[in-house]
Formats: structure tokens, sequence, C-alpha cells
């Protein structure tokens, strides 16, 4: 480009030394015109839409100035830059031969003016420093879900009116009416805003000194009439916003009642601006805790302090803000893990292993097991890299603390020697431990303030990078022991999110009578529950007014939750999942793919049905522990079970009305146990652990007593207790520490029994059971003799028998 424009002045001095005209035709670089309108172009060309329906979309969402961008530069140059003639009609030649963008051109000495144009960096650097300072013309801004498609909003207020929005001139009227509220409710904010800012610093005489940028001036009074200024003219605002409002409501459709429509505006105001409000807050809490500090600062070093006292002070300020940092950088890094989106040097670890060293040649479940096994390296590595790294993050933050409460001791020993009062020096201590502790606070808070924008920019990012998405984390992922790649391609990234990723209230989707409807079933249920288990428990009668009171608070609760509007991101986000929820379920049911949670690990599986039922055959034969039948079972087993409870009640009196009906089983709920099978993918080859659910079953209230029963007393008798899961662990060698038992020479010896619940035999259980009781005197336990307690775990034991696929079996050897 340069080389055009000093081409273009050549020519220029040619035309004017000779009369002949020189034309020169240089090859222009070809213009790729607007990067972004390219893209949202292409993409919507992919959904199939028609070029007259993109044009008006591009109009629509990029507005008119793309085309009219050379012509408005050519004005901003005219009046910000008065050059000569010449100069101003080579530019206008130039807009003129090419509608692209052009860079500063050179020129020599003699064409300089005196007055020279900012050059493009530093315009760009200046209007971000002046959108910091609050120009009183531009107090408000427009909110982000307003520049969005309004279909969604206009459907979102649709469903809490309760009444079906669909006139355009209806569309337009309530989309203006909410744009003008929504700016009376930012105004109004910002009113209280600055208004607080007025108080204090009135109160206390006192500014933050990022205040004085912001004044540009040092003095009181003016800072003072500054805020005073502004809060008039967003006065004057607010006025003109209001009689905006008196006007458009008199010509609003007679359909809509203006009160109700208001109030459900003001409240999906109130939700989308969540963040607006947060931002409010956050800027009078920085306000009141730069005054606090400046009160502190001035406190401390107006008293009589040595320069070598100074010196110290600023060393651990200095000490305190370096850990702080590192703690920073910390936290930064767990971003990165967190939003899946590791440093460069952790990825070089993929080209070191490279999926294309070795590939087999046909798709098949060798290559599958070649690739799992290859992720699963990559990612151990990387867990092994991180550890050795946070563990130099915390061997630096402590040398840093260790350094600071050497340096704190040393500074608190030379005031207590260069003050004449005791009571002197502890005051001046604790006034240096407030200021360095406010600080601290400071930076913490500034820091976490951060740590959500950097998330976000992470998460972002990530979306729009396919090879990030392509690399292997230190997360848990889904494990897609399958070839079907469309199923990697929509799945991979949704069924990867773990605990922390909080999924969005999809019943907002839903319409109103239908909420309410949800909101009704809900309070039902949990009523219901609540009359069975408060006369037991509380002794409170269910016809009480304590009862009814609560009913009427939980049912307004429940109301509150499932109408409350989301906000616009929100919305859009739960939108997305259900859809996405949708595609998955499909593309499952369509292939024939089984999704299941891991044995250990938290991240999911995907492998085939036949997968599936080829290991859970395997698994049946290798241990011998089922029996195939060839009906269901359900009838004889709720008989046996209703016909020896009946019999321990109403003929022989062993067991009491209570215990009765805490074991008895429901026709109307009863069902039979199911067996499902999760894979052990911490294992190779990859094995299944059968589950069987039994919640339902007719022996789930009988084992259930006899756990509430028998428990505590193994507990109490068995010393030490078994070790629950690795956090247990953790705490008993903690303690084993503490009491001073761990040596060099201690020995840890683990041992792992293969299929123990299925080896064990079903007599031997039920003798080992009536030893414990006996051994320790237990010939009663809740008023049940022990022969009574054998048969109920005899019956547990004995009718045990579920559903696996289309076909019925019974447990022959050990338990569930």
């Amino acid at each position: 480009m340069d080389t055009d424009y000093n081409q273009g002045l050549k020519t220029i001095n040619e035309k004017k030394s000779s009369d002949q005209p020189v034309e020169e035709k240089k090859r222009r670089k070809k213009c790729h015109g607007n990067r972004k309108v390219q893209r949202f172009r292409k993409k919507c060309r992919a959904r199939g839409m028609k070029p007259h329906k993109i044009e008006r979309k591009i109009k629509k969402r990029f507005g008119d100035s793309r085309t009219n961008q050379p012509t408005s530069i050519i004005n901003n140059k005219d009046s910000i830059d008065h050059r000569g003639e010449t100069i101003i009609t080579l530019n206008q030649h130039i807009e003129k031969t090419s509608i692209k963008r052009k860079r500063e051109p050179v020129r020599s000495l003699s064409q300089f003016s005196i007055s020279q144009p900012v050059p493009k960096k530093v315009k760009k650097k200046q209007n971000l420093i002046q959108t910091s300072v609050p120009h009183l013309d531009k107090v408000y801004r427009v909110a982000s879900y307003l520049k969005r498609i309004p279909r969604l909003l206009i459907q979102t207020l649709g469903r809490q009116l309760d009444h079906p929005i669909k006139t355009k001139s209806e569309h337009k009227f309530i989309y203006s009416r909410l744009k003008l509220l929504d700016q009376q409710f930012c105004l109004n904010i910002h009113q209280s805003l600055w208004q607080s800012y007025f108080d204090l610093g009135y109160e206390r005489h006192q500014w933050p000194d990022y205040f004085y940028k912001i004044t540009k001036t040092n003095e009181l009074p003016l800072c003072e009439k500054f805020v005073q200024d502004y809060l008039t003219h967003i006065q004057q605002q607010l006025e003109q916003c209001a009689t905006q409002l008196n006007l458009q409501a008199t010509t609003g459709p007679e359909t809509l009642t203006m009160t109700l429509l208001d109030h459900h505006l003001k409240e999906c105001i109130s939700s989308q601006q969540k963040r607006f409000t947060r931002k409010i807050h956050h800027q009078l809490k920085r306000f009141k805790d730069a005054i606090h500090e400046k009160r502190l600062h001035h406190i401390l070093f107006d008293n009589n302090l040595t320069s070598d006292q100074k010196e110290a002070i600023n060393r651990l300020i200095h000490l305190r803000e370096t850990e702080l940092q590192i703690r920073k950088e910390l936290l930064l890094f767990e971003q990165r893990i967190l939003s899946k989106l590791l440093p460069v040097s952790f990825d070089q670890l993929d080209s070191l292993i490279a999926s294309d060293f070795y590939t087999p040649a046909l798709e098949d479940q060798y290559s599958l097991n070649y690739k799992l096994k290859r992720s699963k390296i990559l990612q151990e590595t990387k867990r092994t890299w991180l550890d050795i790294l946070m563990e130099s993050y915390n061997v630096k933050m402590k040398e840093c603390n260790r350094q600071y409460q050497e340096l704190l001791t040393q500074l608190e020993l030379d005031i207590s020697n260069h003050q004449d009062h005791h009571h002197d020096a502890r005051v001046l201590c604790r006034t240096v431990h407030a200021y360095i502790k406010h600080r601290t606070i400071q930076i913490k808070k500034d820091t976490f303030q951060e740590m959500a924008s950097f998330h976000g920019k992470l998460t972002r990012r990530r979306q729009r990078s396919k090879k990030a998405k392509q690399k292997i984390g230190v997360s848990p992922e889904v494990i897609l022991n399958v070839n079907d790649h469309s199923l990697a391609m929509i799945g991979h990234e949704y069924l990867s999110r773990h605990g922390n990723y909080i999924r969005p209230n999809r019943t907002a989707l839903r319409s109103y009578k239908e909420r309410e409807k949800i909101v009704q079933e809900q309070h039902e249920i949990m009523m219901n529950r609540m009359k069975l288990r408060l006369p037991e428990k509380c002794h409170i009668n269910a016809k009480s007014n304590i009862f009814k009171q609560f009913s009427e608070r939980l049912l307004a609760c429940l109301m509150f939750y499932y109408m409350n509007p989301l906000p616009f991101i929100e919305h859009v986000r739960a939108q997305r999942d259900l859809q996405t929820m949708k595609l998955i379920r499909r593309k499952l049911k369509k292939s024939q793919l089984l999704l299941r949670e891991t044995d250990k690990g938290g991240n999911l599986y995907v492998a085939h049905v036949n997968e599936f039922e080829e290991k859970a055959v395997e698994y049946r034969m290798k241990t011998g522990a089922y029996e195939e039948l060839s009906s269901s079972p359900i009838e004889e087993i709720l008989n046996r079970v209703t016909r020896l409870l009946n019999d321990l009640h109403l003929k022989t009196k062993q067991i009491s009305l209570q215990q009765y009906k805490k074991m008895i089983p429901s026709r109307l709920t009863v069902e039979l146990a199911y067996m499902y099978y999760n894979p052990k993918t911490h294992k190779n080859p990859i094995t299944l652990r059968p589950i069987m659910n039994t919640i339902h079953a007719a022996t789930t209230g009988i084992s259930r007593f006899l756990d509430q029963s028998i428990r505590p007393l193994f507990d109490k008798h068995a010393q030490p207790r078994p070790i629950i899961d690795g956090g247990h662990l953790l705490r008993q060698l903690e303690q084993y520490v503490r009491n001073g038992h761990l040596k060099p020479t201690t020995l840890f010896c683990t041992a792992d029994i293969t299929n123990l619940y299925t080896m064990l035999p079903q007599d031997e259980p039920l003798k080992i059971l009536e030893e414990f009781l006996r051994e320790y005197h237990y010939e009663k336990v809740q008023g049940i003799s022990i022969q009574v307690i054998l048969q109920l775990a005899h019956i547990v034991l004995k009718e045990t028998a579920f559903v696996d696929g289309n076909k019925f079996y019974r447990q022959i050897i050990g338990g569930a």
C-alpha cells in the first residue's frame, strides 16, 4: 500500500512537470472485505438461507456502517487534519480507486504539516483511556441482551404474560418499551452510585486517587462540583426517559394491560441486568476501600517513623505482593485446567506421542484400543507434570511467607526499641498489621475479579479453536469406544463436562401453564412426604396452623424459583444444551450405543450394546452365581415376603405393628430389581462392575430395617473400623502419624479380592451373624429374637432376583 501511495505521488509530480499524462497500472492486492461479515454469511449459507434473507440479516446485525466506511474516514481526516489541497485530493483519489482500508502513507518532510494526525494505534489507546472516564453524553450504554435477536425475548415475555404476542405492532411496542425501561433502570442505579460517591466524599472530605484522575483536578471543591454536575445530568436524562415512557403508554395496543406489562418487563430487566448491578456494587465497594486505605496510609506514615522503618514497611508490602502474584499465577493456571486450555508447553507432549506415528490400517477394535491407550498415557503424563508444577508454586509461596514473617518480627522489635512507651509501640504495630492486611485483601479481591473474566476469555477461546478441542487435557473426559466420528464431533464436548458444570433450568423454556403444573405436582409430593414423617418424627399434627403456613411458604418458594425468568445468556445456553442432549440421545438410539458412568474417575463411557452384552455373559459364566429363570418371579417373591411378615406379626406376635409397617412391601410400588454394569476403565482390558438396583424390590424394607438395627452394634464392637474410601484412609493415616506409630520400618499391605460378593456362600453369613450376636450377648435386638432376625436375613439372601435385558435371573451364590 505504501508503494501505491508513493507511486501516486510520483505520478502527480510527473503530471505537474510535463503535459503528457503518465498512466501506470499496477496490480492491486485482492480485497477480502470484512472477515466478520464473511464468516456470518458462510454460516447463513450452511443453514440453507436465501441470499436476500442473508443480506437482510447482515444489515440488521452489522448496520450500514460497513458500506459507508470509506466516506466516514475521509470526513474524519478533513475534520482532524487541515492539510493542503494537494494531499486532500490525493486521499480522495485513493479512496475512489479502492475502498480498502489503507495504512498511514509515508511522506517526505516537506509534506508534513504542523498539526499531524495521531497514528491509528495511538488513537485506539486514547479511545480506551477515554472510555474509563465517565462522559456526560454517554451515561447509558445499551445492554448486550438488547443487541441480540428480539425473538427470544418476545417469546420469554409471552410466557410470563400468559398472552401470545403475535402482531408486529405488539412486537415493536414491547421491544421499544423494554429499551426505555432498561435505560431508566440503568440510570437509577447510576444515580444511586454517584450519590453514594458524593455522600462519602463530602462526609469524609477525601477522594480516592483514581477519582482525581477522572476529574482531572486535585482540589476537593472541584471534585464535588464535578459529581454534582454529573448527578444533574443523570436527573435530566431520567426526566426525559420518564416523559418518553408516558408518551409511549398513550399509543400502546389495547390488547396489552400497561401496568401488568411494565411489571413483567421490569422483572425481566432485573434478571438480565444482574451482572450490571454486581458491577456497580463492586465499584461502590472499591470506592469505600480506596478511602479506607488512604486513611490508613495517612495514619501510618504521619507517625514519627524512621527511614529504615518506612523502607521495612515497603519491603513487607513488596514481599506480600510477590506472594500474592505467585498465588495469582497459580489461580490462572487452575482456571486453564478448568477451561481445558492448558499452556503450550503441556500440549507439546501430544506431538511427542503423535497419533500419526502409527495408525492401524483398519478402524476396528484394535485401533480403538490403541487410541484409548495413547490418550491414557498422555493424560497420566500431563497430570504428573501438573503435580510437579503445583509443588513448585507452593514452595515459592512458602519461601515468600518465611521472609515476610522474619522481616515483620524485625520491624516489631525495631519499633518497640525506638518508641518511648510500650502502648505506642503496640498501637503502631497494630496499624502496620491493619494496613498490610487491607492491601492484601484488596489485591485478593482484584485477583478474584480478574479470574471470572479470565475464565470467560479462555472458554470463548476454546469454543472457537478446533485444535484446542482435539488436545488431550488432564480433566476426566468421555471415553468413546466406538468408530462413530459424528458422535465424537457432537457429544464429546458436552459429555466431558464434569460435576462443576451447572446446567441451566430447562423448565424456563416451557409455557407458564406447564410450569405451574410442575409446581403443583412438586408441592403435592413434598407435602405428602411431610404428612407421613412429621407426625412420626416431630409429633406435629398435619391439620395444625404451622403445617398450613409451611405449605403456603413452600408453594411461594417453588413459584418464585420456577417462574423467575432466566437471563438471556442462560436462556440461550439452556436451549443449546437441550438440543445437544436430544441429538445425543437420537444418535445413541440409532447406533445402538450405551452411555454409562465409569466405576472410578467420574467420567462417562460410550460403547456398543453388543460389547456390554458379551462382557456381561462372560462375567455370569465366570462367577456362576446366577441361574436363568423362565418367567418373572415377582409374584412368588412378594407372596413369600408378605406371608412371612404376616405370620411374624399376626400369628406369633414376634414383631410389633410399627416394625411390620416398616418392612411390608406395597403392591402399588413394588418392582423387580434390575442389573446394570459400570465399566472399569482403569483396568486393562476394560471389565464390568455389576450393580443391582433394589430400591423398589420386595425385600428392600426388610434389608433396610436389619441394616439400621445391626450396623450400630457392629460399629460398636468392630475395632478398628473398616476404611470406607480414600478420604477416610487419609484421615486414618494422619491419626496414625499423630499417634507416633509411623516408622521407617512400617509396611503397608493391600489386597484385591475379585468378585467378593459373588464368592461368599449364602449360608455362611447367617452363621457368622448368629455367632456375632450370641458372643456379645444380644439375645434380642429391638425386641426381636435371634431366630426371627435369621429368618428375615435368610429371605433377603434367598429371594434376590433381577432382570437383565429381556431375561430373568436369580442369585444363588453371595448377595447383592
